[in-house]
C-alpha cells in the first residue's frame, strides 16, 4: 500500500463493539501476513515468561482482531472487513509477496470487489469494497430484489407481505 491509500488505523483504546478471535500456530508470522493486508499491531500482551500471549491487530476503527497462539483448527474463522479506498489488487500482491494465499480481486454479484486471504492456519479474511462504477446498477438491484425489515437510503423498507 502506498501512503496515499493505506488505511488509517485508529490507535485509540475504546470498548470494541465487535472483534474477531483468531488462533494461530505462529503469532509473529501471522502478524507479518496480516500487516501485508493493512493491519497494524496495536498491542502485544505478554504471557508467562514474557512471551506474547495475545496480539491485538487493527486495520481501521472497529476492525479488530485478537490473535492468540495455540493449536489452530483450520477453517474456524472467516471474517470480512470494509476495505476502504485502497487498491485491492495491490493488497492481494502484497499478501502473496508475504507468503499468503490471496484470491482476487474479484467482483461479486452483490456489487462489491473483494480480496480474500487465508493465513497458514486456515483462517480466512475478506477485504470488500463497493464497486463505485456500478452504484446505479447496485441501487436498482437492491430496490428490485432485496426484501427485509430495514431502511433503505432515501426510502422505506419493502414489506415482504406486500409482494
Amino acid at each position: 500500500m502506498t501512503e496515499e491509500n493505506r488505511p488509517v488505523a485508529d490507535r485509540s483504546i475504546y470498548v470494541m463493539p465487535m472483534f474477531v478471535n483468531v488462533v494461530v500456530s505462529d503469532l509473529a508470522a501471522a502478524a507479518r501476513l496480516y500487516a501485508s493486508a493493512g493491519f497494524v499491531t496495536l498491542a502485544s500482551i505478554p504471557g508467562p515468561g514474557g512471551v506474547p500471549a495475545l496480539v491485538h491487530l487493527r486495520r481501521e476503527r472497529y476492525q479488530d482482531i485478537l490473535m492468540t497462539q495455540g493449536v489452530a483448527v483450520r477453517g474456524t474463522v472467516s471474517a470480512s472487513f470494509a476495505a476502504g479506498a485502497v487498491d485491492l489488487g495491490g493488497v492481494a500482491d502484497r499478501i502473496r509477496s508475504a507468503g499468503g494465499c490471496a484470491t482476487g480481486p474479484f467482483d461479486t454479484p452483490w456489487f462489491t470487489t473483494d480480496v480474500t486471504f487465508t493465513d497458514a492456519d486456515g483462517n480466512t479474511m475478506t477485504l470488500t469494497a463497493p464497486r463505485q462504477a456500478d452504484r446505479e446498477a447496485a441501487q436498482e438491484w437492491a430496490n428490485a430484489g432485496i426484501v427485509g425489515d430495514f431502511e433503505r437510503p432515501g426510502g422505506p423498507a419493502l414489506d415482504p407481505s406486500g409482494l
